[in-house]
């Protein structure tokens, strides 16, 4: 849906919440569509947070992630010499995960698929990304002290489990495929069956899951068009646009998962009936049984039930995506299917393949495998 702002975020106050909505349209079909930018648990955050959007166009002009980096590292004059050598050994380590993207477009999970690019196969060990890391954060702290963004998406980003100094038993990078087919057995009735099949099949992002409308979804075609982000913040989340020309893409769907929309669609018409005057239209295929949005705290907390009632190894929704692409890859016959799997994910080929590049030896053996059957 391409849809603009005629108006500036403006807060209200919707049961024990506070919320920050803009007037819009819909640029395609002229209709008046407001929208939903964040949720707060007190009128005075939410009074920031829309104080902070309405600059938040301001700060896509200002730069790329490498442009914050760089500015400020060369203003760090009160550091050490090896503190300095440091930060500008981290700088290229950061550029070339994230430097072209602009700041207002970047998310967590450019920051999450970044650091599990840094630690694939080793390229980098735990200090190292530990610099990488906190260079970032410095910088992306900075930025929302300036007014240039209104938070700071690597604020609680970890470190990735293959460096991190404690791994829990049940915890997972990726889970197997006998494990997938478990996790969608045990998500088949669950009211969000579609938004979990999709990030375990297809890798969308949580946040992209949460922001799925059903004006994207296209039955006749069998596709879903990605647009949108619903992004979590220390109060709740806020609306993004896609943040690039790759994130915003049109997927193909699979019978399967075309028949977990339509049911979606009837049960969400039940629910519609059954709320009444309490319901609020957002057009949303994810949404609460009163058609509001599904914060992100709220589908992590889900699906980390169902996780642990199914007896699976402990993931999460990052972990959904890195699991989806990971069988892709895994899956991959050529160049052009690696392609393919990259315009899937929103990912460019060069992210994808350093991202899984753990993936590919496995891939490697099969090829000599098949080298060694022809030529005995």
């Amino acid at each position: 849906m391409a849809w603009k702002a005629t108006g500036q975020p403006t807060v209200r106050k919707q049961r024990d919440k506070w919320v920050v909505r803009v007037d819009g349209i819909d640029t395609a079909t002229g209709k008046h569509r407001p929208r939903q930018l964040g949720t707060y648990a007190s009128q005075r955050s939410a009074n920031a947070a829309a104080r902070s959007m309405k600059t938040e166009d301001r700060s896509t002009e200002r730069g790329t992630v490498s442009w914050l980096v760089r500015r400020y590292v060369a203003s760090r004059t009160d550091i050490t010499m090896k503190a300095r050598q440091q930060y500008e050994w981290a700088i290229p380590h950061i550029e070339n995960g994230l430097g072209a993207i602009q700041l207002s477009r970047l998310d967590r999970d450019d920051v999450a698929t970044w650091i599990d690019y840094l630690a694939a196969g080793g390229k980098l060990g735990r200090r190292s990304i530990q610099i990488c890391r906190t260079v970032l954060r410095a910088a992306l702290t900075e930025a929302v002290d300036e007014g240039l963004i209104p938070r700071s998406p690597a604020a609680r980003v970890g470190l990735p489990r293959t460096v991190a100094k404690e791994v829990k038993p049940k915890d997972a990078v990726a889970w197997d495929a006998a494990d997938v087919d478990r996790f969608l057995e045990a998500t088949a009735d669950h009211r969000w069956a579609v938004a979990f099949r999709l990030g375990a099949l297809f890798g969308l992002r949580r946040s992209e899951v949460l922001a799925l409308r059903w004006d994207d979804v296209d039955v006749q075609a069998k596709s879903l068009r990605i647009d949108e982000s619903l992004v979590a913040t220390n109060e709740g989340a806020a609306w993004s646009n896609a943040k690039n020309e790759r994130s915003r893409r049109v997927i193909p769907l699979d019978d399967d998962t075309v028949r977990a929309l339509t049911r979606r669609r009837a049960e969400q018409a039940a629910e519609r009936l059954a709320a009444g005057s309490d319901w609020e239209d957002n057009d949303l295929i994810i949404a609460t049984r009163t058609g509001r949005l599904v914060l992100p705290r709220s589908y992590d907390r889900a699906l980390a039930t169902i996780v642990d009632n199914a007896g699976l190894p402990r993931l999460t929704s990052h972990g959904l995506r890195h699991t989806a692409a990971t069988h892709m890859v895994q899956g991959a016959r050529d160049v052009g299917e690696l392609r393919a799997i990259a315009d899937l994910l929103g990912h460019s080929p060069e992210m994808l393949m350093n991202t899984y590049a753990h993936v590919l030896p496995q891939s490697q053996t099969a090829v000599v495998d098949r080298i060694s059957r022809r030529t005995t």
